[in-house]
């Protein structure tokens, strides 16, 4: 079988959408399917061994010209415009990054069409990326979309962005939309990588697939958790002002503290490491809490290796609400971007060595989330799929 993987793009560092296609892709790859991507070769594009990549174009920041969207994205970055900003649905996401604007939408169904043509994939995957739902389904093609709680119309849109995707949806004669966000119910089958009592997502359309990773591991047997793990994406709060916290908090503690991020270049002082990238499997299983921004990938981490959460989401709706579930179920703490301080850390901290419900709400909830397949069941279905076992 031949499936097209087909993430979503951006300027900005978002691992999420591209991290999870890699995991896909060599899920199939090892189920014996032939894979390509359509996926833009931005700040978060790695190639992917045995699979070929078609071209897809970068959105610009609001649609604009690429030259000015790069000085504006540079500009926002220096001065820390991206904290201030509040982000209510994730149509507004699609709006800010230029994924929805008139010309990058085009252009973007089309670089779809045009893989889909060569390739002639049995089933195409969008992983949150609306243009390749709307291109699967002008070529006939059966789509499974990526898909979360956050995103759904009728938990936050913002309409007035629809404007441009509904005037190209009328010229290629498919039905009018008030909500971009209600493109995701065209997929004939849509993906959550999560589980119902973190995302209670009512559609009979919906598969949970827990976490997508294989974590066959035990962790009974550590005794001491001595490390801080942060990774805050391109969230609200700067990587500057995360090591001058953690400095603050860590620096000649007993905790080692390893901080992720493409921003800064890699360094090592006394017991603070900051890189590109780690081995989570690594420093997981020996972590006392994780820093993290909310993103589904970062939530889902912490949960299946039992590690408390400190969750500062910003001014970003899918953030907040993951946040506000890990606080909820009491995995972690929500921390507000003013309280992103030492005092603050040093309290949470204190908090999770002297209750150990946190400890042990993560490990339940990450046993939930390690039983529903992850990938390996993201390619079953893909396969039912294909084979007729789903009816569409």
């Amino acid at each position: 079988m031949k499936i097209l993987i087909t993430p979503m793009a951006a300027m900005a560092e978002t691992s999420g959408p591209f991290s999870r296609t890699k995991i896909i892709a060599n899920a199939c790859l090892k189920k014996g399917h032939e894979v390509a991507l359509c996926a833009a070769e931005d700040v978060n594009y790695q190639p992917i061994k045995g699979v070929k990549n078609y071209y897809a174009p970068i959105p610009s920041p609001f649609g604009l010209p690429m030259f000015l969207g790069k000085n504006l994205f540079k500009l926002a970055q220096r001065l820390g415009i991206q904290k201030r900003k509040t982000v209510h649905s994730y149509e507004e996401v699609l709006h800010i990054t230029g994924a929805i604007s008139k010309t990058h939408f085009k252009k973007d169904v089309n670089s779809i069409q045009k893989a889909i043509k060569e390739f002639d994939p049995d089933i195409v995957y969008a992983e949150f990326r609306i243009a390749a739902i709307v291109a699967a389904k002008l070529a006939n093609k059966k789509v499974i979309t990526s898909y979360s709680y956050p995103v759904q119309a009728s938990y936050a849109s913002n309409t007035e962005y629809s404007k441009h995707v509904n005037q190209l949806l009328r010229e290629d004669n498919l039905p009018a939309i008030e909500s971009v966000l209600e493109i995701f119910n065209w997929g004939d089958l849509k993906i959550v990588p999560s589980i119902y009592k973190l995302e209670p997502i009512e559609d009979e359309g919906v598969i949970f697939v827990g976490a997508l990773n294989s974590y066959s591991e035990n962790f009974s047997g550590v005794k001491k958790r001595d490390k801080i793990v942060v990774y805050m994406g391109n969230g609200t709060i700067t990587p500057k002002r995360q090591i001058e916290v953690m400095k603050e908090t860590f620096l000649d503690s007993s905790y080692e503290v390893y901080i992720a991020t493409k921003q800064l270049a890699s360094f090592k002082e006394k017991n603070i490491t900051v890189a590109e990238r780690f081995d989570f499997s690594k420093l997981m299983p020996e972590t006392i809490a994780y820093i993290n921004h909310g993103g589904q990938n970062s939530i889902v981490d912490g949960l299946v290796y039992g590690v408390p959460q400190i969750v500062c989401p910003g001014k970003i709706f899918e953030r907040k609400y993951n946040a506000q579930s890990i606080d909820k179920i009491g995995a972690g703490k929500i921390l507000l971007e003013k309280e992103f301080k030492s005092s603050s850390i040093k309290n949470i901290i204190k908090e999770f060595n002297q209750t150990k419900k946190y400890y042990k709400n993560a490990k339940k909830l990450g046993e939930q989330l390690k039983k529903f397949g992850g990938a390996e069941k993201i390619v079953e279905v893909i396969e039912k799929l294909h084979n007729g076992g789903y009816i569409t």
